[in-house]
């Protein structure tokens, strides 16, 4: 597996706690987001940072209970064509003001790449180490959109108009 910054960042590692399994004092943890739920953040107070797991069906109430206490989050993809986790960055960071890490794990295709950015990822894993290259090509391929990206950014679209941000 490697793990790509989208945004320049410097991602540590951390451990993915397994059911039952309690952290090291110190440790960088992602915990899922139910179990991280029903026990509670202070369950978990000894870790040195602490993160969520969580599926893209996850509701974003869910997730604003905690966001305050994490550090970074991990939206799991199922499949490539699940767009829920590219609309649960977008509230974390519009919606909750999220500063932390958020990072793509699963199914992820190179095109995707500028989505993923243009949302509020941080970084991606990617499991196919021959995909590295294809992502960061993607990543490049276009400097201009029609859309506006999670941070308001001008589009063509208000460029042609003559409309300001």
């Amino acid at each position: 597996m490697t793990l790509l910054s989208l945004t320049g960042i410097e991602s540590g590692p951390w451990i993915t706690l397994l059911d039952g399994e309690l952290p090291s004092e110190g440790d960088s943890i992602a915990v899922p987001i139910a179990r991280l739920l029903e026990e509670g953040v202070s369950a978990f107070a000894t870790a040195g940072a602490l993160g969520a797991a969580v599926p893209t069906g996850t509701s974003f109430a869910e997730l604003e209970e905690v966001v305050r206490s994490l550090t970074f989050v991990a939206i799991e993809f199922s499949a490539f064509g699940d767009g829920r986790g590219f609309s649960l960055a977008v509230r974390l960071r519009k919606d909750m003001g999220f500063k932390g890490e958020i990072r793509a794990v699963g199914p992820v295709m190179p095109d995707q790449a500028q989505f993923l950015l243009r949302s509020g990822f941080d970084s991606v894993e990617i499991t196919d180490e021959s995909r590295v290259g294809a992502f960061r090509v993607s990543l490049e391929r276009f400097n201009e959109f029609y859309q506006t990206d999670y941070m308001g950014a001008r589009s063509i679209a208000h460029a042609r108009h003559g409309i300001s941000q």
